[in-house]
């Protein structure tokens, strides 16, 4: 009969053995640890330790206006040097009563606990933010809300953009082109959660401004586009079914106006009704160069963002009191110029 001990041999030596990698993985770690802070240690230029930490929670959406947000958000928080966090929450994150979804709140209460330096949140969807005032006011934190038409509910601070002068650079440059013949349409967002009539639309109205004093100039129909990736395109293709005179389309972001253009293209009417676009995309532009869309009417959503950051870093170290800023645009191309 076989010794005992000899049977023991082989798990012995495999837990020995085990044992002796664990070991050496261990001393590797702990090596490259070491390595990292001396590393960090001898070289601190290379190290960015930033002033200020900013959270700012946005839609998560597919319309390069938020791309162009974001961009602008970290541009000024370079600038300030800030570490920026940017969120992101569900188009769709609204509860019921215009409420924010418990989404928002999430990130809202996280930017919160970390005592951030700032929070900004983009107001969409009817999203009430009071109470995210209140919350961030007891906090002595700086609350700068962002949305693309100030609210009514503003009463202290926020950075909007500004669709009234939108809609009356849209209908100027139609009506440098079309002049009293102008029949305009125009597709308008698919969001009302704002609350406002179709005639009430800050858009809407920037364009009835500038062709009242146009004498046979008309608005001939508007429509809002649907939330779908088509919503553009059947909004465009209704309004032409139902009113087919119409030869200028105003659109009121990227997706009205590429899918504006689309109709146009397959209808084969290139150049018959012109296209005001919004906004810019690399396929926005493609339709700009092809000479499909006219213009675009391009919301400085980087303004927004820059405006934003340099307004909750203001406000923390005490050199800016709440206040509300409106952003501009630009007309792409140029006016005087050609795609």
């Amino acid at each position: 009969m076989k010794n005992p001990a000899w049977r023991m041999l082989p798990i012995v030596v495999f837990a020995v053995a085990m044992i002796g990698a664990l070991a050496f993985n261990i001393a590797l770690v702990s090596r490259s640890r070491s390595a990292l802070a001396s590393t960090i240690l001898r070289n601190p230029a290379t190290v960015r330790t930033a002033r200020f930490h900013i959270a700012a929670i946005i839609p998560d959406a597919v319309d390069p206006f938020y791309g162009h947000l974001v961009e602008g958000l970290r541009e000024e928080a370079d600038r300030q040097n800030a570490a920026l966090q940017v969120f992101y929450y569900s188009a769709s994150a609204i509860g019921e009563g215009s409420n924010p979804s418990e989404e928002v709140w999430r990130w809202f209460e996280i930017a919160l606990r970390s005592k951030t330096d700032g929070i900004i949140l983009f107001q969409s969807k009817g999203m009430e933010t009071s109470r995210f005032a209140a919350e961030a006011e007891s906090a002595a934190m700086p609350f700068v809300p962002l949305a693309m038409d100030a609210p009514a509910q503003w009463t202290r601070s926020g950075v909007s953009g500004d669709s009234f002068s939108q809609g009356k650079e849209a209908s100027s440059l139609v009506l440098g082109l079309l002049g009293s013949a102008a029949r305009i349409g125009i597709i308008l967002s698919a969001d009302t959660s704002q609350g406002y009539a179709q005639a009430e639309e800050p858009f809407y109205r920037g364009v009835v401004e500038m062709i009242k004093n146009r004498p046979g100039a008309a608005i001939v129909a508007a429509v809002r586009e649907e939330e779908s990736i088509l919503g553009g395109e059947d909004a465009c293709a209704r309004m032409l079914s139902s009113h087919p005179d119409i030869n200028a389309i105003l659109c009121i972001d990227a997706k009205a106006t590429i899918g504006a253009a689309q109709v146009i293209i397959d209808r084969g009417i290139v150049g018959q009704v012109v296209i005001i676009g919004s906004d810019e995309n690399s396929e926005v532009n493609r339709l700009i160069e092809k000479g499909v869309v006219h213009a675009s009417i391009v919301r400085d959503a980087a303004a927004m963002g820059r405006s934003a950051v340099a307004l909750a870093v203001g406000q923390r170290i005490g050199i800016r009191k709440p206040e509300r800023i409106s952003v501009g645009y630009h007309v792409k191309p140029e006016r005087g110029t050609t795609p």
